[in-house]
């Protein structure tokens, strides 16, 4: 029961309240505590005494955005959905029966060139040998001083052997022409480097060490030859015979 002091000061009025507002507040706790006294009492005669209802321990904790998945298994026949199950004659209606952007029906020639991976794969290779041949002849056509020397498609079905050796020995002439091109550029980068060096030198930029590695490669030889000699003499015995190598002998047995 609410008691007048629980209504802050500031809401009352200044001469306190009336007595028809205190009679209400002291009425209307009783009024609602016997409605739901009632209420409670009607609900549980009627009510049948039933067990407590006890939630599933789970297995671990899970979220309600993540609930537990139900697990179907794959091989297990499928779903049967209402009515009854389809007959024989429909199942082979079924095959032939069309609709709009359906997948061809199975012993068709669309169906078969639509699933043969053989007639795919002739095609994509096709495309992709067109695709290089054209660039590879625009750019040789473009690159090459002898594209005017290539024969022509017409003649390959008149005589191909005699088209097949032309279009080699053209083949053979751009190699030739681009081996030479390639020596000429290497030719000049080389004697681009010979004269820096030499500007370098007389300038006294850079010190001549082509006359130290020709000294030294002449000392090397003399030094070699020297070694060579004492080593004849000393591999000769006393009595003016050389001495007999042991021979080689393959895992210790001959």
């Amino acid at each position: 029961m609410a008691a007048p002091s629980s209504i802050p000061a500031f809401l009352l009025p200044r001469g306190g309240l009336s007595q028809s507002s205190l009679q209400y507040l002291r009425i209307t706790p009783r009024r609602t505590l016997l409605h739901h006294a009632n209420f409670s009492s009607s609900s549980a005669s009627h009510a049948a005494p039933t067990k407590p209802r006890v939630l599933e321990k789970p297995d671990k904790f899970r979220p309600p955005s993540h609930p537990a998945r139900r697990v179907v298994n794959p091989n297990k026949s499928p779903r049967n959905y209402p009515g009854p199950p389809p007959t024989a004659k429909e199942i082979e209606d079924r095959k032939t029966k069309r609709y709009p952007n359906m997948f061809p029906p199975e012993g068709t020639v669309l169906f078969k060139f639509l699933t043969n991976k053989g007639i795919h794969a002739w095609i994509s290779m096709s495309v992709l040998f067109s695709l290089a041949y054209f660039t590879w002849s625009t750019n040789f056509k473009r690159t090459s001083p002898y594209a005017h020397l290539l024969p022509g498609w017409s003649q390959l079905f008149s005589s191909p052997m005699s088209t097949i050796s032309q279009f080699f020995t053209v083949m053979k002439m751009h190699a030739e022409h681009t081996t030479v091109i390639s020596k000429e550029k290497r030719k000049r980068i080389s004697d681009d480097i010979d004269k820096r060096k030499e500007y370098r030198i007389a300038h006294g930029l850079e010190e001549d060490d082509r006359v130290k590695v020709d000294d030294a490669q002449a000392t090397e030889g003399v030094e070699d030859v020297v070694v060579e000699g004492a080593g004849n003499v000393q591999n000769v015995s006393s009595e003016g015979t050389a001495p007999t190598r042991k021979p080689k002998r393959w895992l210790g047995i001959w």
